[in-house]
């Protein structure tokens, strides 16, 4: 009998050891189901069960991945992200009352504060799109692949997000290297990305590496460094934005931004038909850093665009990299930009940069481009008041709270 008993025990024992050992560093305490690091066949994800994301989990081989709606993803370790790789799909299609969540494990443990960032990677999205170089590889996992030099697959789809959270994310692989809350490399016009939060980030809220993905529906809160940041030649629309920035990486007055546009490396020059060129409508930013940041041969298309800041020091609000900003002069405003400063009754003259962060210093600044050389296009001019241009309808942007429009987070 005695034997019999130990017997169990020891099986049993083996049983709970196996399980933890499969959990890996996801605890068995918060989280169901560890997801397997490659999925390669379709795959529903059920919202009765907490999914944990340990290390990278790929989704490859033109599979399917479906998030049910109220369904929560946990990354288990720093090191840990989802990614969509070029030819699958993502349909996580959450709804206002049941959105679907991608958090830390250290949240879900209660460890964490809506202040804190970098406790898990993020999640990111390859697709086909036209972006400026033949073969780009993602800047945090090179083994992910994205874009292409043709205009043949600008319309792909890689599938839905909707109704989606994402927080505490932005882990930095190598200096320079960091993933963001959502990455979006290459992705086509054919995906559908609306009422997104993202909530505390230790890199950019939202970065897009070319493309033409469109994106309607946009909070940022408390991204340490650009809130949006677009690259190698991204062409989308992205209209009813709120960003807040409670914290910044750094005090200088550009290098974390509301909106940032480059190109990355300046290792080609681009014309106004292939230079990075968002549209950017219906947006609303309070910074505690920069607002616009402009480098390389980039460009945008601004309207309806508030920013405002309360800085009583490097108070600049748009700024260049340098000459190299001048290149295709592709800078439009479609109506009126307001730039607006709580703290200091400051002019429009003193909210754009007579400095640029690289050589030349002191020449070919956003203070020559908009201010002396009156170099902008569109209908729109850059104004200051409190009141010049209305923003986002801040009470209509959804902000990660289930059957709410009230921020999720609390200060």
């Amino acid at each position: 009998m005695c034997k019999k008993i130990l017997f169990t025990l020891t099986l049993l024992f083996l049983t709970l050891l196996e399980a933890q050992t499969n959990m890996g560093n996801c605890e068995a305490t918060v989280v169901d189901v560890r997801l397997p690091n490659l999925i390669d066949s379709n795959l529903t994800l059920s919202a009765s069960k907490v999914y944990g994301i340990d290390r990278k989990v790929l989704v490859t081989n033109g599979a399917t991945l479906k998030i049910e709606p109220g369904t929560t993803l946990a990354g288990c370790s720093l090191y840990s992200f989802l990614a969509i790789a070029k030819n699958a799909t993502i349909i996580a299609k959450g709804t206002k009352h049941n959105p679907i969540t991608f958090t830390s494990q250290l949240d879900l443990i209660g460890y964490s504060a809506p202040n804190n960032v970098g406790e898990w990677g993020g999640l990111v999205i390859a697709g086909n799109a036209y972006t400026h170089y033949e073969n780009n590889k993602y800047e945090a996992d090179e083994s992910i692949a994205f874009g292409s030099d043709s205009h043949r697959h600008d319309k792909d789809s890689s599938g839905i997000l909707e109704y989606v959270v994402i927080k505490h994310t932005g882990y930095e692989v190598k200096k320079d290297k960091e993933l963001n809350g959502l990455s979006l490399a290459g992705v086509g016009s054919g995906t559908i990305i609306k009422n997104i939060a993202i909530i505390g980030g230790g890199d950019d809220g939202v970065e897009i590496w070319g493309g033409q993905v469109n994106i309607d529906g946009l909070y940022i809160y408390n991204a340490k460094d650009d809130s949006v940041d677009v690259d190698l030649g991204y062409r989308g629309t992205i209209q009813n934005v709120l960003v807040v920035q409670n914290k910044v990486a750094s005090k200088n007055n550009h290098d974390s931004s509301a909106m940032e546009f480059g190109n990355d490396e300046n290792l080609i020059h681009t014309d106004v038909k292939t230079a990075t060129l968002p549209t950017i409508k219906n947006l609303t930013a309070y910074i505690k850093g920069g607002g616009l940041y402009n480098k390389y041969d980039s460009g945008f298309r601004l309207s309806n665009v508030k920013i405002i800041s309360s800085k009583k020091h490097d108070y600049q609000m748009i700024y260049f990299r340098g000459k190299d900003s001048y290149t295709t002069g592709a800078k439009f405003f479609d109506t009126d930009v307001c730039l607006y400063d709580t703290a200091l009754p400051l002019t429009l003259k003193q909210l754009i940069s007579k400095k640029n962060s690289k050589t030349p210093k002191n020449k070919y600044t956003a203070y020559d481009f908009f201010i002396k050389k009156h170099l902008a296009k569109g209908k729109g001019k850059l104004k200051t008041s409190s009141k010049c241009t209305k923003g986002v309808n801040e009470k209509n942007i959804w902000k990660g709270k289930r059957d709410s429009n009230e921020p999720l987070e609390t200060k």
